[in-house]
């Protein structure tokens, strides 16, 4: 965990039963989002969307009743296939940050 936090949604944003996708990637790659999954009022989840039985799971803060998720983390290809897709561009989060 790197310590730096990017600002995904409002804490209502993201629906009780249900989840809320991030995608990933710059406009051209196509990498499986990510998938926030609210447990209880105030507890966020947020794991690699893919059909694997054991998804990788992300760092994820509620603070203020805003969401957020490890930039780095957010940011590293999650397999040695999406890190020859990024190249030398990397992985980025899509998602607008609220003001």
């Amino acid at each position: 965990m790197s310590g730096q936090w990017k600002l995904i949604c409002k804490l209502k944003d993201v629906p009780i039963s249900g989840a809320r996708l991030v995608p990933r990637g710059l406009a051209w790659q196509e990498l499986p989002g990510v998938a926030l999954f609210r447990i209880g009022e105030e507890e966020v989840r947020a794991v690699l969307e893919s059909g694997e039985p054991e998804p990788r799971r992300y760092s994820v803060k509620v603070e203020d009743c805003r969401v957020y998720l490890d930039l780095d983390e957010l940011s590293a290809p999650a397999s040695q296939a999406e890190a020859a897709l990024a190249g030398a561009f990397g992985v980025a989060t899509r998602v607008m940050a609220f003001g």
